[in-house]
């Protein structure tokens, strides 16, 4: 640019929501499969005379992208998964249009669920919350494993280049877990502003974000037969809550937040070898001993780590970021 100037730029349409109905699929016992959709879409583009000169001949309309989603939702005769239909869209971006360099494209899946009735998935009910029955169908869940735990959902960010360089990144969103005991925080730095005691027992709660990057680093590389992206979600899933609870029946003593959060990352990599690298966030949510007592009245109320306050706010934040040997995140 003239002047010494830089400049870099994207531009694109966000919260562009879709549903995707396909009717009466054999894989799904016959009924229908529903999916529902946040798309937001990035396009890197040659259209710096937009921003420079007011020359509108090389953007791409966001209200163009908005249709292409649905145009292309459209196109996907037999059910595909989240991560597949980020794929398609952003080939065609970077391919369809001379001016795009690159596309990125962001997606957010409400988890809808087949409703079981009597014991027997409803041919057209769903309800929130598990997209496995709703992509596989009852016969093939039974086979995979299964979760139910709350409001997380399903994530994923793709982007494709003009000539296919491709980037695949997987997630969870807002995946709530705790404990109510096994968990301490002892020896960690104390100087003139610590207050907190050191313990061996206290609750652990955590609303945990994690993102995996698949190997793939060219449209090419995909398998030619469909990669169950939906399937090494929901097993990402359960090696997540797995390591944080330990076994059902006694369960395992976390140090700290960091270090469960070390033990959850290393072992989805040692349980999936095509995930190049994990990112956790999790936030330490805290629950507080409540303690009703005064110098006047010390006995008020006596609780034996029974009642507790709930509380997110401040609350502790611990992220980490686990790669192979030469991966990159």
């Amino acid at each position: 640019m003239a002047e010494g100037l830089k400049l870099d730029q994207k531009h694109g349409k966000g919260r562009v929501r879709v549903s995707r109905v396909w009717r009466r699929i054999a894989g799904a016992g016959g009924g229908d499969v529903i999916v529902e959709w946040n798309v937001s879409v990035s396009l890197y583009s040659n259209c710096h005379p937009a921003y420079t000169a007011g020359d509108n001949s090389a953007i791409v309309a966001t209200d163009t992208m908005k249709n292409t989603v649905y145009a292309k939702a459209k196109e996907c005769s037999e059910v595909v998964s989240m991560e597949s239909f980020a794929v398609l869209l952003a080939r065609h971006f970077s391919a369809f249009y001379p001016e795009v360099t690159a596309a990125t494209v962001n997606i957010v899946e409400k988890p809808w669920e087949r409703v079981v009735v009597d014991g027997q998935p409803h041919s057209h009910g769903v309800c929130l919350n598990n997209p496995l029955l709703l992509i596989f169908g009852s016969a093939m869940v039974s086979k995979l494993p299964r979760f139910k735990l709350g409001s997380e959902k399903h994530m994923t960010e793709v982007t494709v280049s003009k000539f296919g360089a491709l980037s695949i990144t997987s997630g969870v969103l807002g995946l709530a877990l705790l404990k109510t005991t096994k968990s301490g925080f002892e020896g960690f730095v104390r100087d003139r502003y610590t207050l907190l005691p050191e313990t061996r027992e206290r609750m652990v709660a955590t609303e945990v974000t994690a993102s995996w990057r698949f190997p793939f680093e060219h449209v090419s590389d995909i398998p030619a037969k469909p990669f169950c992206f939906t399937e090494r979600y929901e097993g990402v899933k359960k090696v997540l809550v797995d390591t944080f609870f330990g076994p059902p029946d006694v369960g395992v003593y976390s140090p700290s937040v960091q270090n469960t959060l070390f033990l959850m990352a290393k072992a989805v990599l040692n349980r999936f070898l095509d995930i190049a690298s994990i990112e956790l966030r999790m936030p330490n949510l805290h629950f507080l001993p409540v303690n009703l007592s005064s110098k006047e009245n010390p006995d008020m109320v006596k609780f034996a780590g029974d009642v507790y306050m709930p509380t997110d706010e401040p609350h502790g934040t611990i992220e980490a970021t686990l790669s192979r040997t030469m991966s990159k995140m």
